[in-house]
């Protein structure tokens, strides 16, 4: 008995969990609410004639048919969902329209068919709406460095609490900083946020940066119902790799005797044989020193006065 259960398993898994090899769509969509949202999902050929519907529900069994066709490619409408068959082209699309923060939730586009339908998950998420705040879709800081955010609102919003938000999406996000409904800053930890009612805007500053800040973050206003928020996507980059120069080498300090020495050697001969510098000196000193007393005094010589014997000068006759 138990062997037959674990062979019956297989099959009846099969004919709860939809097929998805003849219909193909996206995993996962994303609106803004108050904007529209299309769908499209794709077919193998053959199912061009059969019913395409959209519904909505985790689980596959109880799931809620919004809309569907009739069979044709005749558009239907149902609220704000619509759906149209394209036999052509081999796809449906599906559009909801107004969303609203309510409509995130897992749906399934599918295709009736005698016996299970086949169908294709799809999770769809709205993000709030803009109209009354924006700010900035990207931004980019440096590793250590600061980043500075800042996200406009319309008047009317000035003392409502602004926050700083992170997380990919925006129900679960976690608030990091927030105000407390006057324009005095506040800082948690890195982060930091500052209303301006009178530019009505506030600016969140994120210091010291990392690089695991990099994420999807939201600027938002609390109020009664569902906050307002506005998407950022913040990318941090890796602080510049700084080369330090190599110390050049010092020279050593000249002594008196080598200034001396490099005043009287020729120039070629410099800082090369510093004895033979010392050597011409005191040759210029013992030689060359005499020799110039000695021209100057056969000049002196020369040129000495001539006197008579009488000690008087002889006078012509």
């Amino acid at each position: 008995m138990g062997g037959r259960t674990t062979c019956l398993l297989p099959a009846l898994l099969l004919l709860i969990i939809p097929g998805s090899s003849a219909i193909s769509g996206p995993r996962a969509v994303r609106g803004v609410e108050q904007e529209s949202l299309t769908v499209r999902c794709r077919y193998d050929s053959g199912y061009e004639s059969y019913v395409k519907w959209w519904c909505r529900g985790a689980a596959w069994g109880p799931c809620w048919i919004m809309v569907k066709t009739t069979g044709s490619e005749k558009e239907v409408r149902k609220g704000r969902v619509s759906i149209k068959d394209n036999w052509k082209d081999r796809s449906f699309t599906v559009t909801m329209e107004k969303l609203r923060l309510g409509d995130s939730d897992t749906y399934w586009c599918g295709i009736e068919r005698v016996g299970t339908d086949l169908g294709n998950r799809v999770q769809v998420t709205i993000d709030p709406g803009s109209s009354a705040i924006s700010g900035p879709r990207s931004v980019r800081g440096v590793e250590q460095e600061s980043l500075t955010v800042r996200c406009r609102y319309d008047p009317g919003y000035e003392s409502y609490v602004k926050w700083w938000c992170r997380g990919a999406d925006w129900g679960p996000c976690r608030i990091i900083v927030k105000t407390t409904g006057s324009e005095k800053g506040v800082k948690k930890g890195r982060v930091s946020i500052k209303d301006n009612w009178k530019d009505r805007s506030f600016t969140v500053t994120m210091e010291k940066l990392r690089l695991g800040d990099s994420d999807t973050y939201w600027c938002g206003i609390e109020r009664v119902g569902t906050d307002l928020g506005n998407r950022v996507k913040v990318t941090i980059d890796p602080a510049p790799t700084v080369s330090i120069p190599t110390p050049a080498t010092s020279t050593p300090p000249t002594s008196n005797a080598n200034m001396l020495t490099a005043a009287v050697a020729p120039e070629e001969n410099q800082g090369q044989l510093p004895l033979l510098g010392s050597v011409h000196f005191l040759l210029l000193v013992f030689l060359k020193v005499p020799l110039l007393l000695g021209l100057l005094g056969a000049v002196l010589w020369v040129n000495r006065p001539l006197s008579s014997s009488g000690g008087k000068p002889q006078e012509n006759e």
